[in-house]
């Protein structure tokens, strides 16, 4: 991609530098005063996928950066725009400055102006939830919970719960509520010569098939076999994208290694395969029989304030012992929102975790990958000296594909 540096001198030679050992990034331009003439340059001479623009970049002739990105905004709105900041000395002026920034678009917000920092947030662009995340941080970062202190490594016993009268709109007013003397219900050791791992969603288009191929990754770098089952709908989606007739893929992808099948086939091979992951996708009545029989039960859930009340009425709705079963994961939410919400849910012995941007699939964010161990560290796959021979199934193998999308404002 294109960029195009805004920025005072001192910036200039690491940036050279570190921007030589990326592949994906050419500098083809350095702007290192912005004065009048610079947003026209910005805009019509270089024209860049990305401006990265430093808040302290010299000034000339009563132009501010806040003058630069409104005219860019309305001139090249498809510019992608990156805003560093520096260190945050002052967090009530970051906050502000990071909600106008929002506003006009920008999540991009660097708070380090080391040049290799920089150019990770180029590579891995930020969302609007990572800056609420990162302001939380800065306002109580002794409110910050590492997901290696969530793990629990005893088997919990007689832990009393209370009753599941959720009401998530007073979660805050339990000030004397202490987290730390709540632990995750973690069940008994299980074994067993399968495994069946059902992954699906309260809401549409919240990231479970993403899910499913995350931690079917994890099993797979662990030297272990996981399968997906994908819906059926989903599983065409995907091969069509692939310029692949889902018709002849019925009988089943090879994604990055992974076996990818689907719904369908499940009563042909569910005895083939040692760990089989279900999407189920959104949850519907005809799929909620083979959901609950399977022995890991994941839900994703919105943690957005018109979306909750959906995950307070299916714990309201469903037996205890049931809604109790069920591991909820909450996608895109800032931290300290998740830990308020999780408070109830684990007073009444529900597990819930919070599941971190993780936009490469083939190679999850540790914090997520931190939760999938925890969440199935309990279950032993046990060896079946006398399982059946699998039938030798010729897959259609999706190849890795490279696509340059080059827009033209």
């Amino acid at each position: 991609m294109n960029v195009v540096l805004l920025c005072d001198k001192k910036y200039i030679k690491p940036f050279k530098t570190a921007v030589k050992k990326d592949p994906n990034i050419n500098l083809i331009g350095i702007e290192p005063i912005l004065k009048g003439n610079t947003m026209s340059r910005i805009a019509d001479h270089h024209n860049p996928h990305v401006l990265v623009v430093y808040d302290d970049v010299t000034k000339k002739e009563g132009i501010t950066v806040s003058d630069c990105i409104s005219f860019l905004r309305m001139r090249k709105p498809n510019m992608r725009i990156i805003y560093v900041y520096g260190k945050v000395e002052n967090i009530n002026e970051f906050t502000l400055l990071s909600e106008q920034l929002i506003n006009n678009g920008i999540t991009d917000i660097v708070t380090d102006t080391d040049a290799k920092k920089v150019i990770n947030v180029i590579d891995e662009p930020m969302s609007e939830d990572d800056v609420h995340v990162l302001i939380d941080k800065l306002k109580a970062p002794d409110e910050e919970i590492p997901h290696e202190e969530l793990s629990c490594s005893e088997t919990v016993t007689k832990q009393s719960y209370e009753s599941l009268a959720i009401d998530f709109p007073t979660v805050t007013a339990h000030d004397n509520f202490d987290i730390d003397n709540i632990v995750y219900e973690v069940s008994e050791i299980n074994e067993s010569e399968r495994l069946k791992i059902g992954i699906s969603q309260l809401q549409h288009h919240i990231g479970c098939t993403h899910t499913a191929f995350e931690f079917a990754a994890m099993l797979s770098k662990a030297k272990k076999v996981a399968i997906i089952m994908a819906d059926t709908d989903t599983f065409e989606a995907l091969a069509v994208f692939h310029h692949i007739n889902p018709i002849n893929a019925k009988r089943g992808l090879i994604m990055n290694g992974i076996a990818v099948f689907p719904y369908e086939m499940r009563n042909q091979i569910a005895n083939e395969y040692s760990i089989i992951i279900y999407d189920f996708s959104f949850l519907k009545d005809e799929k909620r029989k083979a959901f609950d029989e399977c022995d890991i039960k994941l839900m994703l859930a919105s943690a957005a304030e018109w979306d909750i009340a959906k995950v307070v009425n299916f714990i309201k709705f469903n037996e205890e012992e049931y809604a109790r079963s069920i591991t909820f994961l909450f996608p895109r939410v800032t931290q300290s929102k998740f830990l308020k919400y999780s408070k109830a849910l684990k007073r009444s012995g529900i597990n819930a975790y919070r599941l971190l941007d993780s936009p490469n699939w083939t190679s999850p964010v540790e914090g997520n990958l931190a939760d999938y161990t925890h969440i199935i560290e309990n279950y032993i796959i046990t060896k079946n000296a006398k399982k059946a021979k699998r039938p030798k199934r010729k897959l259609i193998r999706v190849k890795k594909v490279h696509r340059l999308l080059k827009l033209r404002a």
